[in-house]
């Protein structure tokens, strides 16, 4: 069942009450209660290629904090906290790895001596972690509404005593039975984004959207904009949910140079999104028309493939970057295109090789190119497994389930998987260029994908290939290089 559009707000400023302060101490006594003395409780989050995790929480005093006054504790949940040693703080359903003092609520790598803040990070490992999770497992194609996990909301109780940079002693609650509510989230990328909603009466459509201007505008430079269209499972009213369930607005965003827009569902109304565009630069938006590039992964590809194969001469997308999906290729002949799909995903990768539709009836030279994503999944030198001897599984599903595959070894790590990607697809830009050709094909080897966090099982073969598209810098800097 889709979620209500205010359970999705919610995910940004969770609005939770702090705990009631301790009786009878005022703000001046020498153990004063530690409630007294937090001002406020902030979730810090940040969105990885599986989605969003809380990695820690930002305590405010109304007193510099003492940094040496704090101890982190041996880490652990529950009763396993209680065994390895708790420090001056303990967080419901998190295992804390470290604990600072900072000048802002952030995470920092810099450690002062005193700070109003203490930053409490948490092992993003935490199965507790994530934001959301998608109703969707190994096998199944697509899935339904992610659900809010409610992790966004963190509750942490100061348990030992802490001395202000004046030496005075803050009071801890040794009962532990007194927590502090975070009452915001704070995502610092997906933060940068402005909400905005935009109706087009030519269309009928109504579409709400997040936008990310570059980074130090300059007065008089015009700047491309890419358009992400997210995939169906997070068809909503409320386009924030994009930038939270993966990278596929966020990577162009870090990138820092470009106007990214992405629009709540997988909109099949490119004409509208187009609109909005055009709306945004009426309104003074830089915006380079003639670098305008569009992107999207499952549904949100279908979308760009439909339009574009129904407006071959069409001059609105100056490139497409096209994930996880299909769609009749054939008379998409202009456009200058990088494709990646997984080979045990049937339907994309069948889409894209097939003889009547497919890469091969445009008519044009396609570089293409396969790559390797396996990579020590278990921490034990093994992959899942889940994708290895696809055939001789006798599994017939077409997004990959191989619950019955046997597991094989690898040593290599994820990031050694990613750079490999990099490199192939730098190699592979270059040879487009050194051969005229402006599409290339890039294609999971069939056995070898699996997602990029252990921690997030949900997923498939099909929503898998998204979580790597969107780390690949060389991809993104193709894309730029491509205009009218």
């Amino acid at each position: 069942m889709p979620m209500a559009l205010g359970a999705i707000a919610s995910l940004a400023s969770p609005s939770v009450a702090l705990a009631a302060n301790e009786d009878g101490q005022g703000k001046g006594d020498e153990k004063a209660g530690v409630y007294e003395h937090i001002v406020s409780v902030t979730a810090i989050a940040e969105t990885f290629a599986a989605g969003e995790k809380v990695l820690g929480v930002a305590v405010e005093y109304d007193a510099d904090i003492d940094a040496s006054s704090l101890d982190a504790g041996g880490g652990g949940i529950g009763m396993q906290a209680k065994e390895k040693g708790l420090g001056t703080y303990v967080a419901l359903g998190r295992s804390i790895v470290d604990v600072y003092v900072a000048k802002k609520a952030a995470l920092s790598k810099k450690r002062p001596s005193s700070g109003k803040y203490v930053i409490v990070e948490f092992d993003k490992a935490d199965a507790n972690a994530r934001t959301l999770m998608f109703q969707c497992s190994r096998g199944s194609v697509g899935c339904d509404a992610p659900v809010p996990l409610g992790t966004s909301v963190v509750r942490i109780c100061q348990l030992k005593d802490v001395l202000s940079s004046d030496g005075m002693k803050i009071r801890g609650d040794g009962t532990q039975t007194r927590y502090a509510t975070s009452t915001k989230l704070v995502n610092k990328k997906a933060d940068s984004f402005v909400h905005g909603t935009f109706d087009d009466k030519k269309s009928g459509c109504h579409l709400d959207y997040m936008l990310c201007e570059p980074k130090d505008k300059k007065v008089g430079k015009k700047y491309p904009l890419v358009m992400f269209l997210p995939d169906a499972g997070v068809t909503f009213n409320d386009a924030d949910i994009n930038l939270r369930q993966g990278l596929g607005a966020l990577s162009w965003a870090g990138d820092g140079g470009c106007y990214v827009l992405t629009v709540a569902g997988a909109c099949s109304d490119i004409d509208a999104c187009l609109a909005l565009v055009s709306k945004l630069k009426k309104d003074g938006a830089a915006i380079n028309t003639k670098r305008i590039y569009g992107t999207g992964e499952s549904a949100g590809c279908m979308a760009l493939i439909d339009y574009s194969s129904k407006h071959p001469d069409d001059s609105a997308f100056a490139a497409l970057f096209l994930v996880a999906g299909q769609g009749d290729m054939t008379p998409i002949a202009k456009t200058p295109m990088f494709i990646m799909v997984s080979e045990d995903d049937n339907g994309s990768y069948g889409g894209m090789t097939d003889a009547s539709k497919g890469l091969s009836t445009i008519g044009e030279t396609v570089i293409d190119v396969q790559v390797d994503a396996s990579y020590d999944y278990t921490g034990e030198g093994k992959t899942s497994g889940l994708w290895k001897d696809f055939d001789a599984t006798g599994e017939k599903n077409p997004s990959g389930n191989q619950n019955g595959a046997q597991e094989f070894s690898t040593t290599r790590t994820l990031d050694e998987a990613l750079s490999e990607m990099e490199v192939k697809a730098k190699d592979a830009t270059a040879d487009a260029a050194a051969r005229g050709s402006h599409i290339v094909f890039m294609h999971i080897a069939k056995g070898t994908l699996d997602g990029t966090d252990s921690s997030v099982p949900e997923g498939n073969s099909h929503n898998f290939t998204w979580q790597y598209a969107y780390q690949i810098k060389a991809v993104r800097d193709w894309i730029y290089q491509q205009k009218l």
